[in-house]
């Protein structure tokens, strides 16, 4: 149980928030705190040279009583010890040989740790040195040395000397208060940061529960709501705008769900009745119940009634084989694609009694599937048919458009036209008029619109003012030569 509420923790947001928040927060107080130890020691040492240079000065203006003669040694010696400062220091007077002279202070530290070049600098050059220096047994000194001078002559020098552990203590000292600072510095963060990772991981939680609810029953108005920052105010916006979408997409199949059953419901209504004709006018012809005249005239009805069904199985076979987009594409010439469109649909036309006129104006190259343009183009001849009164003209026309990118190809009949609330769509898959049940699957329509979306082209439908129905399919032309007919 422990486990699996680390796991948790360790997952959410929040807590990541706070846990980046505090490494980081930990991360940049230890870089500071190494800085402030190294601050707080490197000044201290060097207070401490300086204090010891400021007493080697003092102590060098009496040392030149001492070597004027005006000071004797006694008097010399005493002030020295008073001149000396903490019993943790030492001091050295030496004349300019070298030689020490006077020697006090503390006795534990290392003696004479100068180098050559430190006596040269003060002896021989007069010049006043401060430091540190590390001495018998690498134990680290304060050290100053100061010349003693006296009308212009160097006598000897003065030179002090402390250990630095006072210096070193008191910059642990304050770099462990540092730390207690730090340490409470610390503590704040983490609690300002869950109470801002909070804050910031609210609206994200708000937005979980939005898209927990996506799915359920009567979800189709969940919404987040767009607060917070501003990455979370655009996933919160992006996030609607992909459940509208869904609920559109939903939406949209539960009526094809509810078009394509009713779809089903005619298409077996429409297998069955040609079935059962030639059933029974085979049946009839098999028990010997029909000679002469009406034997074939049951052959004929049953011949026909095999066609029709077989121009429904076959619009069933077109619509899949067509939206799969299986086909290469070539160049077309417009008027070829309709020519051997009229070649294959003119007996419908005959045995519907529509004549069909085509006017050949423009022409153009498209590239394009022709099996696929012919199948769109028999289908909107076909609905004109279906809907459009007999003996009356359907005419197909071409025309290019002013730039000669595209050109249209029209099917017009003498119809009683579409209903405007139909008008947009028409073209969706299994939407059929009110004469459903004549032979119409609600595929054909849907099939053009899915050729010409293949084809980088448009279908439209219009009501013409004069009467009829006017479908019109757009395609972009190959190239902007143009045959005049």
């Amino acid at each position: 149980m422990l486990a699996r509420w680390r796991s948790k923790l360790g997952q959410s947001l929040s807590s990541r928030l706070v846990f980046s928040h505090v490494a980081v927060t930990i991360m940049v107080l230890a870089i500071a705190l190494g800085i402030s130890n190294i601050t707080f020691r490197n000044y201290l040492v060097s207070s401490q040279v300086k204090d010891l240079a400021q007493r080697g000065q003092t102590i060098s203006r009496v040392m030149q009583g001492y070597f004027s003669a005006t000071l004797y040694a006694p008097e010399t010696a005493y002030l020295v010890n008073v001149l000396q400062g903490t019993l943790n220091d030492r001091v050295f007077v030496l004349n300019n040989t070298g030689q020490i002279l006077f020697e006090t202070g503390n006795n534990r530290l290392p003696a004479a740790p100068w180098s050559r070049s430190v006596l040269v600098r003060v002896l021989e050059q007069g010049q006043q040195f401060q430091g540190v220096l590390e001495g018998p047994g690498h134990v680290s000194e304060a050290t100053a040395g100061v010349p003693v001078v006296a009308h212009g002559q160097i006598y000897g020098a003065v030179f002090l000397e402390a250990p630095l552990s006072y210096s070193n203590n008191t910059a642990r000292s304050l770099t462990g208060l540092l730390l207690l600072g730090e340490l409470a510095a610390i503590m704040m963060a983490a609690v300002l940061a869950y109470g801002f990772s909070k804050r910031l991981a609210q609206p994200l939680l708000a937005l979980r529960e939005s898209v927990s609810q996506m799915g359920r029953e009567n979800s189709q108005d969940v919404h987040a709501k767009e607060e917070g920052p501003q990455e979370v105010r655009e996933l919160a916006q992006e996030f609607n705008r992909m459940a509208d979408r869904i609920t559109l997409q939903m939406y949209q199949l539960r009526k094809e769900a509810e078009v394509r059953d009713t779809l089903l419901a005619h298409v077996a209504h429409d297998l069955r009745t040609p079935l059962t004709s030639i059933r029974g006018f085979l049946e009839a012809i098999r028990d010997g119940m029909v000679e002469g005249p009406g034997l074939d005239r049951a052959v004929e009805v049953a011949w026909d009634e095999t066609l029709r069904l077989k121009r429904l199985v076959d619009r069933l076979l077109a619509a899949t084989r067509i939206q799969s987009g299986v086909g290469e594409q070539s160049p077309v010439r417009v008027s070829v694609w309709i020519k051997t469109t009229l070649e294959r649909v003119s007996p419908l036309a005959a045995e519907t009694h529509h004549p069909l006129t085509w006017r050949q104006r423009d022409d153009a190259e498209i590239m394009a599937v022709e099996d696929y343009l012919v199948e769109a183009l028999i289908n909107v001849i076909d609905n004109a048919a279906k809907w459009a009164p007999a003996h009356t003209p359907i005419t197909i026309d071409s025309v290019l458009s002013g730039d000669q990118a595209s050109i249209v190809v029209a099917v017009k009949d003498e119809g009683p036209g579409i209903p405007e609330d139909m008008l947009g769509h028409i073209f969706e898959r299994f939407v059929t008029g009110d004469k459903a049940r004549q032979g119409s699957s609600g595929l054909g329509l849907s099939i053009v619109h899915e050729v010409m979306q293949q084809h980088h082209g448009t279908v439209t439908a219009e009501n013409d003012p004069e009467g009829g129905t006017i479908i019109k399919m757009t395609l972009p032309t190959r190239n902007p030569q143009v045959a005049q007919q």
